[in-house]
């Protein structure tokens, strides 16, 4: 993991600006000034900051750097693709502590806890990740995604689904990374919880439909119509950022650009 951590924390300091660099700077005691050869102190530039602070993170374990990125709320971003890409155990991960517990998320969010009512277990179907217990409903709604170990509920993903979908028919729209032709979300969706039930965890989607009145409009001939909007992207987004809140500004593996 020091492989892929490194190159997320280094990516993460080389955006910061002044202000947050001198509070890691500060937590990790490292001086903001330098002596000129006149004697006087100076600031030291970004540059300086991001280079000391590089090689003292050298010496910290891996869950001691993502604390301070946490404790900051600078964040960093961990993305599924990589974790893919390098191998990286799921207990190793867990371990990092970057995915936040479902109950303590809504601890944290007591507003959204109760909206969250309906599950949906995933399990490996002929190498195909699959619920046998999602009952089809054309709704929309939000999803958290999550994998399980030792009754603790670690969330990977967030999202939403349209009506025409339902969690049913999104489930089966994940199916879609068993093909070539499928997405790479899809792909990595299969990957990551065939990864993760093989290693002794189980997962399944916790969510949130939404019945959403019909409105009345004129089609382009004057005709008055009935439709269902689609009202989840504004509160997808809300549901984001309150998990990034709860989360020291770490996102979900599942969707680092969401916001």
């Amino acid at each position: 993991m020091n492989k892929l951590l490194t190159v997320a924390i280094h990516k993460k300091l080389n955006k910061l600006n002044k202000e947050p660099l001198i509070t890691i700077a500060n937590i990790l005691h490292i001086d903001i000034f330098k002596i000129e050869p006149n004697g006087k102190n100076k600031n030291k530039t970004n540059k300086e900051l991001i280079n000391d602070i590089k090689c003292e993170i050298k010496s910290l374990s891996n869950k001691e750097i993502i604390e301070i990125m946490k404790h900051t709320e600078i964040g960093i971003d961990i993305e599924v693709k990589h974790l893919l890409d390098d191998n990286i155990d799921i207990d190793e991960l867990i371990d990092l502590d970057i995915c936040l517990p479902l109950q303590k998320f809504f601890e944290e969010n007591p507003s959204i806890q109760p909206l969250f009512d309906n599950i949906c277990d995933l399990i490996n179907v002929n190498n195909a990740i699959k619920s046998n217990n999602c009952i089809p409903n054309e709704v929309q709604g939000l999803y958290i995604l999550t994998i399980t170990k030792n009754g603790i509920d670690y969330i990977v993903k967030l999202g939403s689904f349209a009506e025409s979908q339902g969690m049913y028919k999104r489930i089966c729209s994940f199916g879609g990374g068993n093909y070539e032709t499928g997405s790479s979300t899809n792909k990595w969706f299969q990957s990551f919880i065939k990864k993760a039930l093989e290693q002794g965890y189980t997962s399944k989607f916790t969510y949130y439909n939404r019945f959403q009145e019909k409105i009345l409009i004129n089609n382009l001939d004057g005709e008055t119509i009935k439709l269902t909007p689609y009202v989840m992207r504004p509160l997808e987004t809300e549901l984001f950022k309150k998990y990034n809140n709860s989360n020291g500004n770490i996102p979900p593996i599942f969707g680092s650009n969401c916001l």
